[in-house]
């Protein structure tokens, strides 16, 4: 029986539908229907009940799950072990970060760890969602986070400071400190998870939010625009020609960026030496990341 079989099986029965399983799986719809209906062929059983609503396993396939899900973290774990020999500097390096991190700097970064390895090839992955270590959709990741989740191990490269920011013409005509006398730019899923969005819905009224955005940079240029006051990293707001803190919300949220990889992969001296490279990367602009870079504008 052939993984490559079986994996569709799985999508199908994590999915529900047919589309969902070819959207994971990188294939068209009508490709996973004839793979599903040639393993039920080859196999004579049915292992999907269909229905309008989608796809389920069958009251006599549902045992098959379990088993499904342990060959494929297996084959993760092969994957990855095979990886950390393979993975070379000059070679493919996925890095994921998130939107501010990437623009605040991390692009600038990747040219220059690319310049000094001009065999590499770099996949840089911009996206505030979570991203699959398990299925090796990245070999490194720049995250700011509090800590890191089980599955990963790394590096505390520095910390994040987040202001509020409005540009300096907003403040000026909204003078008050009240979070419900002014208009708020919010987060938007998946930005809600993080720390901000606890500060957004322990702090910000629905009717005071006039615009939301899953991403910190959008904000950034939806405040540049002069809409309303928004919370961001000082990486982006602090740089920023047309915004200036809002000491009247002298809100201060700090985390940490991390340069991190799966665990498995952190046995690997080439990937921690990609890790190190990064993270000393990040480290030389901290004033930057930690809210130091501009200190002589302020708002009211």
């Amino acid at each position: 029986m052939a993984w490559d079989d079986l994996r569709y099986v799985l999508a199908v029965a994590e999915q529900g539908t047919l589309s969902g399983a070819a959207r994971v799986l990188g294939v068209n719809h009508s490709t996973v229907l004839r793979r599903i209906s040639a393993f039920e062929d080859e196999k004579s059983v049915r292992v999907f009940e269909r229905s309008s609503s989608g796809y389920v396993l069958t009251p006599e396939s549902r045992h098959l799950l379990a088993t499904l899900q342990t060959i494929k973290d297996r084959v993760d774990d092969l994957d990855r072990s095979i990886a950390t020999q393979g993975l070379e500097l000059d070679g493919p390096v996925r890095i994921t970060t998130s939107d501010s991190i990437a623009t605040a700097g991390l692009n600038r970064y990747a040219a220059s760890f690319q310049a000094q390895h001009p065999g590499a090839v770099v996949e840089l992955n911009i996206t505030n969602s979570y991203v699959n270590f398990s299925q090796r959709d990245a070999d490194v990741a720049v995250r700011p986070a509090s800590e890191l989740p089980r599955e990963l191990a790394g590096e505390r490269a520095c910390e994040l400071l987040l202001r509020v920011y409005a540009t300096p013409q907003y403040l000026a005509q909204n003078r008050g400190s009240h979070y419900d006398g002014v208009k708020w730019l919010g987060v938007a899923p998946p930005l809600t998870a993080t720390m901000v969005g606890d500060w957004q819905r322990q702090n910000l009224s629905e009717s005071s939010i006039v615009l939301r955005s899953n991403s910190f940079v959008g904000l950034r240029d939806v405040a540049e625009a002069g809409l309303g006051m928004a919370l961001l990293p000082c990486c982006l707001g602090d740089p920023s020609p047309h915004l200036i803190r809002a000491d009247a919300f002298p809100e201060t949220l700090v985390t940490s960026i991390w340069v991190a990889t799966h665990k498995d992969m952190f046995g690997s001296a080439k990937v921690r030496s990609i890790l190190a490279w990064f993270a000393d990367a990040i480290r030389n602009e901290a004033d930057l990341f930690e809210g130091r870079a501009v200190t002589e504008k302020s708002g009211r």
